[in-house]
């Protein structure tokens, strides 16, 4: 049976799952997911589209799902799968039960109005990846997450000189984010000026955000995030390709605002592979690939721009009535002599 959570839910996802997928954000890099504390919050908020757990239980085997809404976007991240239970050889596989219980997320998505669905599937799990693929959801990107390795990381002294971002840059960050960027990707993350504006804050148990921008307000040269939460400090960068080789003093600029222990993550994707080298040489390490999915719960219909009153079709039609003449005698055809 698939059905939403329930409170009998919460203390089987307390217990440790016999299989699982967590599908890693920058948000889930920075805090550590709790499946039951996640579903309580969706019991909680409604199961709608700010986050929605699904659950499978049939002969003593559970399953379940969970999407992460975004902030004031009609979007969801698949953050988690899990199966628990025995295994019998009459039940489903845990992969046929994940793909029905992505196939019904996918349906309560659609049902709250929700347009995209992301998923970051860890690059090494092609059965993972099969099921997304049959659903419908189509690659876009790929992308590495890097783990900065012990204490011993390039310490220099250059750093580049970035300053805080403040609110007049968010259209310039969009600006860097549009020249950096590849088309197809973008149009799979259908971004605007507002996804950088301050604050980046994303309710209060979200992770801390802070950004950093280098060069002119009108020509940014460099754009650097920082996520940090209680599992770690996650780093995101966007750059020109002519300034590339400030790579290394933006990164080690972020890295001198850090004040604490806490593991250092870096994501960079395919089409930044210009720094993965530099990154390297900092002491960031890869440590997983993640192939970038998205799937569209609607279909865009093509639509003229002129306004509605010059469309074909859209005016009114008002009926005339006809006025009434008396009938007339037809007169006889008379053949000319």
């Amino acid at each position: 049976m698939i059905r939403s959570v329930a409170p009998s839910d919460l203390w089987s996802l307390r217990r440790k799952p016999r299989n699982q997928v967590i599908l890693y954000t920058e948000g889930l890099l920075a805090q550590a997911h709790r499946p039951a504390w996640f579903a309580l919050r969706c019991l909680l908020q409604g199961n709608g589209r700010d986050m929605s757990t699904v659950v499978y239980q049939d002969r003593g085997s559970v399953a379940v799902i969970q999407a992460q809404g975004r902030s004031g976007r009609p979007e969801q991240d698949i953050i988690y799968m899990a199966s628990a239970g025995v295994p019998t050889p009459y039940l489903p596989s845990d992969y046929e039960i994940w793909y029905r219980l992505l196939e019904r997320l996918v349906f309560n998505a659609g049902h709250h109005y929700v347009q995209r669905l992301y998923a970051a599937a860890p690059g090494q799990h092609n059965e993972l990846r099969e099921i997304f693929r049959q659903l419908g959801f189509q690659t876009y990107a790929h992308a590495t997450i890097l783990h900065l390795s012990g204490p011993d990381w390039d310490q220099g002294t250059s750093l580049a000189p970035m300053r805080a971002q403040a609110r007049r840059d968010h259209w310039a960050v969009h600006k860097l984010y549009g020249a950096t960027t590849p088309h197809p990707v973008q149009q799979a993350e259908v971004r605007n000026a507002r996804h950088w504006s301050l604050p980046l804050t994303q309710g209060w148990i979200a992770p801390r955000r802070l950004a950093w921008v280098l060069g002119p307000d009108d020509d940014l040269l460099a754009y650097l995030r920082l996520a940090s939460g209680p599992a770690g400090h996650v780093f995101s960068l966007l750059i020109r390709p002519d300034a590339r080789e400030a790579a290394v003093d933006v990164l080690r600029f972020g890295l001198a605002q850090l004040s604490d222990s806490r593991p250092v993550f870096l994501i960079l994707r395919e089409y930044q592979g210009e720094l993965l080298a530099p990154a390297q040489d900092l002491g960031f390490q890869p440590i997983g690939d993640q192939a970038l999915l998205i799937k569209h719960t609607v279909v865009p219909v093509r639509r003229s721009l002129l306004v509605p009153a010059l469309e074909p079709g859209l005016e009114p039609r008002v009926p005339i009535p006809r006025i009434s003449t008396p009938r007339e005698d037809p007169q006889p055809y008379v053949r000319p002599a």
